[in-house]
């Protein structure tokens, strides 16, 4: 029997991303071949927070067919061509950049070879990507101009996750996508064991053959009526907590616009900054094992500095995870109700668009399931196990013995099996391209450089030469070039948005 009923459960970004990925990719302009439907609670609201991305955002929208600059204004949304790292070697006030271009050398890349071998008087990134120098520089992701999702340079965004949710939900609503507003309060089961319907506070039932679960942490279908069972990253992944808040540019102007999010490492956990267009948002995701939740706003909001004493802080809680099999029956858990990885690297939303992307891809036309479903659970496993050693390296490689959390995230058990075996690994060699070789993987060996180089990962194995006998680190020519043109045809990030998105994007009076 053909697969034509599609319900979404829950809305917000996951939902919402969803909806609109799977009415554009499956029924496009034409005669739909699939009912999208989306039913989400006016009473439980939209989480709020991941609301920075990572390049995979660019394709998703553009598929979506949203456009660009009608799609940041609406979402509040700036760029992200970086994630800055502070404090996270030796919590003494050092730095380094994450970008997202970065110069290619083909496959036997040299560059971490000869950094290592050089007196690093340059920071890693510094040698192998133009990016940090323009991070640095304040300038934008793109020329002025350009065309959507189109630059020299690789980029993301920041965006308010609730806002981005609506201007989904109104494109999806315009091209046929159906919207309920209502509560789900009951889950019919099939004989045979599938979701027949869902039952709602006003009492409808709706019926269809393929289900979505977006209900975030709730997991209503997939674990309250599927039992899909859990896979818990908690003894690698020791945060559980965050406090956030949003902080208005007329309590705080911190200058300007940062076209990079900052992630800075305090006593439990880490500090994320990250500037939209009318706010910053700030939070702290820290470990509950080591600092209660108003111990944790404490440090926020001293972190942060008194502007924040009278802004209101909202704490989450969360556990780290994956769904052992997020395509269960009829069926398809996507985002948080799929896993949690916490945010560190921004891959919240990126999962989201993946399972999105991959459920399109493996799509059940035919409604026969089991072996689409097999593969796309096999998919997004090796993607959340993926994204958990790569995570986890920013911990167990730091030199921080300076409150208990740090001492504990560097202990060898804290450390996934696959990631302790490449950590052996690469005290032989550099990370290097055949390391990794899933056409699907969002972490390359490039993106484990940048972690181990920037937190001088590996300097024992140098210890015995003398420092004076090390050559000066050189900028290779490419890198020099690129910074160049970009310096000559890069505007500031504020005067970008300015110009190309209208005055809402102006410097505060």
């Amino acid at each position: 029997m053909a697969l034509k009923r599609v319900l979404v459960v829950g809305g917000g970004s996951a939902g919402w991303i969803t909806a609109a990925y799977l009415d554009a990719v499956l029924n496009g302009k034409t005669a739909k071949a699939v009912d999208i439907t989306v039913i989400e609670s006016p009473d439980i609201g939209r989480i709020g927070v991941g609301e920075a991305t990572v390049p995979s955002v660019r394709d998703t929208m553009a598929s979506i067919g949203a456009d660009e600059r009608t799609f940041m204004k609406a979402a509040d949304a700036t760029f992200k061509q970086a994630i800055k790292f502070v404090n996270w070697l030796d919590g003494a006030g050092e730095h380094y950049y994450h970008p997202f271009d970065r110069r290619q050398k083909g496959r036997l890349d040299r560059s971490g070879l000869r950094w290592m071998t050089s007196d690093r008087s340059t920071p890693f990134a510094h040698t192998v990507s133009a990016q940090p120098w323009l991070a640095d520089d304040g300038r934008s992701a793109k020329p002025k101009g350009a065309q959507d999702y189109q630059s020299p340079l690789s980029y993301a965004y920041h965006m308010d996750a609730e806002k981005t949710a609506g201007f989904l939900c109104d494109l999806a609503v315009g091209r046929g996508v159906k919207h309920v507003l209502d509560l789900v309060v009951d889950v019919e089961m099939a004989p045979h064991g599938d979701i027949a319907a869902v039952k709602t506070k006003s009492g409808e039932r709706l019926e269809a053959d393929l289900f979505i679960d977006c209900t975030g942490f709730r997991a209503l279908l997939i674990e309250g009526a599927l039992k899909a069972g859990y896979e818990d990253y908690s003894d690698y992944l020791m945060c559980d907590r965050a406090v956030a808040m949003r902080v208005p540019y007329d309590a705080h102007w911190p200058g300007a616009r940062k076209a990079y999010t900052t992630a800075t490492a305090l006593s439990s956990g880490w500090c994320w900054d990250i500037g939209l267009a009318s706010r910053r948002g700030v939070g702290y995701v820290y470990s509950s094992r080591f600092i209660d939740d108003d111990a944790a706003e404490a440090e926020l909001r001293a972190f942060e500095g008194p502007h924040s004493d009278d802004i209101a802080a909202r704490t989450l809680k969360f556990r780290t995870g994956r769904r052992i099999q997020p395509w269960t029956r009829n069926c398809v858990a996507i985002g948080l109700s799929s896993g949690f990885i916490e945010p560190l690297e921004s891959t919240g939303l990126f999962l989201v668009e993946l399972s999105a992307a991959t459920l399109a891809e493996y799509f059940p036309f035919g409604g026969e399931m089991q072996p689409l479903a097999d593969r796309f659970n096999a998919i997004i496993d090796q993607r959340y196990e993926e994204i958990l050693d790569f995570v986890v390296l920013h911990y167990c490689i730091t030199r921080r013995t300076d409150t208990a959390f740090w001492r504990e995230v560097s202990k060898p058990n804290r450390i996934p099996d696959r990631l302790a075996s490449w950590l052996e690994t690469w005290k032989l060699k550099s990370p290097s391209h055949s390391d990794f070789h899933d056409s699907l993987q969002l972490f390359s060996h490039h993106t484990y450089e940048y972690v181990l180089y920037g937190m001088d990962h590996g300097r024992e194995r140098i210890a015995n030469i003398d420092p004076a006998r090390l050559p000066a680190t050189p900028v290779p020519r490419d890198v020099q070039g690129a910074v160049a043109q970009g310096r000559r045809v890069l505007p500031s990030h504020d005067d970008w948005l300015r110009a190309e998105l209208g005055e809402a994007y102006a410097p505060p009076a």
